[in-house]
């Protein structure tokens, strides 16, 4: 008997080599999806001796219908024991000028063998991923290579960061004069689009901005700078 999963409880790990929970590992912070691509996968380990419960499914961002599906959507996982979910694209269309964003969400929900277990509160996490969709077209560039091109501009206690490229530039970290901006889930900037944050209280408005992208395999790429 699998427990009741707390749906609240979630945690998004998008910054390690691979992400682990509760003795379930998963081997990627992120999914690229290349136009013609037959399938993406990504491996799930169990590194307990007692089984799990995966759950996946996909979440789309800001766009309509249904573009990509997982399987398998819900499986037994023993203990000790890996396992592998695909992804595979719809026919819908997508944009070809411009990457599209999705995410993924992998919940693993742990088992009650003994009566001592249905005593204790057990937590189903969720790790929470980008899935990335890129057209042909977008396939002959690094998207990092466009990160020290973003344009800055502050208007009262905010700052707006404009992508002027066809990628999600995935923000790592923003300061200003040494001061951490607070990204939450907008870690990232849409493609020929802007995102806003606002500035901690007190930041001077007059200094040096520094950011960083992160690249496709997940690692921290170039720290940039600008006056403003």
């Amino acid at each position: 008997m699998f427990k009741k999963i707390i749906s609240n409880t979630a945690l998004m790990l998008v910054l390690s080599t691979c992400t682990a929970y509760a003795g379930t590992q998963i081997g990627a912070t992120r999914v690229i999806y290349t136009e013609g691509k037959k399938e993406a996968s990504v491996n799930i380990t169990n590194k307990d001796a007692s089984p799990y419960l995966i759950k996946s499914w996909i979440e789309n961002s800001n766009l309509s219908g249904s573009h990509f599906i997982v399987t398998p959507p819900l499986f037994r996982m023993d203990g000790n024991q890996k396992n592998v979910i695909r992804i595979f694209k719809t026919n819908n269309q997508l944009p070809t000028d411009r990457e599209s964003l999705f995410f993924l969400n992998i919940t693993s929900i742990p088992a009650s063998s003994t009566e001592e277990d249905r005593n204790t509160l057990q937590i189903a996490v969720r790790t929470k991923m980008k899935l990335i969709y890129r057209p042909k077209a977008l396939m002959y560039d690094i998207p990092e290579t466009f990160s020290q091109k973003i344009i800055w501009t502050v208007n009262g206690n905010s700052i707006t960061g404009k992508n002027s490229s066809p990628y999600y530039l995935n923000l790592a970290q923003i300061t200003l004069n040494g001061k951490v901006i607070p990204m939450a889930e907008k870690n990232y900037l849409p493609p020929m689009s802007s995102t806003t944050y606002e500035l901690p209280q007190g930041t001077s408005k007059i200094g040096v901005l520094e950011w960083s992208v992160i690249n496709d395999h997940g690692g921290k790429g170039n720290t940039h700078t600008a006056k403003l």
